[in-house]
């Protein structure tokens, strides 16, 4: 076979040759190597994605004679030299040199395999589909046609792999506690609650004021409140309220007592959040948890079932809170009471990414899988990265499957990484 012209610029990346190879998606003829043998591939190896060649243990039949050891991929068979491999021992197992196009006549000691006749150009028309600019799913236009069974299974590996992903800020925050993993599991709750527009403040009250502070006035939801809304800066000015004065007075004397330090009002964001959310009635509703639920701050990784952890979180605030969003603010007759919704984010986002945590660290399998069921047994989450895979609405049921997606979309969608993706597998 002649070598093809060094004019010619292949539109395909090591990349993609590398996944046609692990899934021989080639053309169902004979293979033939530059020296005219034919070429049966019995294994094709295992992808390496460290240094060192691109397969390992790799098995061949060259003209009768099998052989085993690794393969090296390259877009040109120039590469070889142009990479330095002709120099590194790393190299000296290779049984094969697959490349898309031969641009050189001389070779090394063994084979090449030119594999650009053999690759089919729906493969490749496919693969030009994902590259096309403008569309935050690549595959956007092709979603409907992936099995149901390949989508979902691979969803569902995306949940376990994000849950992996957050054991990294679960480990800081570890550290940041000095290794007290019910101070981890209170500051991940409050934050919680502070949804997304006051998860930060939220996180930075959790740590300023301690649980085992709160634990010790369990029993007073009012003393609960002083302290949460003292400590947010929120208690800090005049009120018309008789009850707000009682409040206040408590924080004043557990200031002084704890040695406390209000954070500034300033933190915490009032503006363009919807009344349900404003962070007073939010820190009023985790003081009715404190005092309703305690056993779920206590005895986190013993409170696993999805109706308890319900009852747990769907709390109600007492006193002024349970007819106000906001200190000084006017009344409501809207039920206060924590939603399902916000109930089921923070199992979502909190108690199944801790319990996950906790189990893989202490080798407890049970809560890892007790993890995955609660992400099963909540509700889709629809949101602008979760409506993105609207095509397969028919089996988006469960927060395993929105979690799946929104970290399908964070680390594979949005970096264009089809190669790696299953439902790009599938595609293709």
């Amino acid at each position: 076979m002649l070598p093809t012209s060094l004019k010619v610029m292949p539109e395909i990346s090591e990349d993609l040759l590398q996944f046609i190879w692990q899934y021989r998606l080639l053309k169902p003829i004979p293979l033939i190597t530059a020296s005219g043998k034919e070429l049966s591939v019995l294994r094709q190896g295992e992808l390496n994605r460290d240094s060192g060649p691109d397969f390992f243990n790799a098995q061949i039949n060259l003209g009768g004679l099998v052989l085993a050891g690794n393969i090296e991929l390259h877009v040109r068979s120039s590469d070889w030299h142009r990479h330095g491999h002709h120099n590194d021992d790393a190299y000296s197992t290779i049984i094969l040199h697959v490349v898309y196009v031969n641009d050189e006549a001389e070779h090394n000691a063994f084979e090449l395999l030119e594999l650009k006749p053999y690759i089919s150009e729906a493969v490749l028309e496919k693969y030009k589909d994902f590259e096309k600019p403008g569309n935050k799913i690549p595959c956007s236009a092709l979603l409907g046609q992936v099995n149901d069974f390949a989508f979902t299974s691979w969803a569902e590996r995306m949940a376990v792999e994000r849950l992996e992903t957050k054991m990294e800020d679960l480990d800081a925050m570890f550290n940041v506690c000095k290794g007290d993993y019910l101070q981890v599991f209170y500051v991940l709750m409050l934050r919680n609650f502070g949804f997304k527009v006051n998860s930060l403040p939220f996180e930075m009250l959790a740590l300023q004021l301690p649980l085992n502070i709160l634990l010790r006035h369990r029993e007073n939801e009012k003393q609960i409140q002083a302290l949460l809304l003292g400590m947010a800066g929120m208690l800090d000015e005049h009120f018309r309220e008789h009850e707000l004065h009682k409040v206040q007075n408590e924080f004043e004397f557990l200031k002084v007592k704890y040695g406390l330090v209000p954070l500034d009002k300033k933190l915490f964001k009032f503006a363009r959040t919807r009344p349900a959310n404003f962070p007073g009635l939010r820190l009023a509703q985790f003081a009715a948890l404190v005092c309703k639920s305690t056993t779920l701050l206590t005895r986190p990784t013993h409170c696993l079932a999805y109706n308890d952890l319900l009852n747990a979180l769907m709390v109600s605030p007492q006193g002024y809170w349970s007819r106000h969003y906001s200190a000084g603010g006017e009344a409501t007759h809207k039920d206060l009471t924590v939603g399902l919704l916000s109930a089921e984010n923070i199992i979502i986002n909190t108690i199944a990414p801790f319990l996950f945590y906790y189990g893989r660290k202490h080798k407890q399998e049970a809560l890892e899988q007790q993890a995955l069921h609660l992400l099963e047994t909540c509700g889709f989450e629809n949101n602008i990265k979760t409506k993105l895979f609207s095509a397969k609405k028919p089996v988006l049921n469960s927060a395993s499957t929105s979690q799946g997606l929104i970290h399908l979309f964070n680390h594979y969608c949005s970096k264009k990484g089809c190669l790696k993706c299953g439902i790009g597998a599938s595609i293709l």
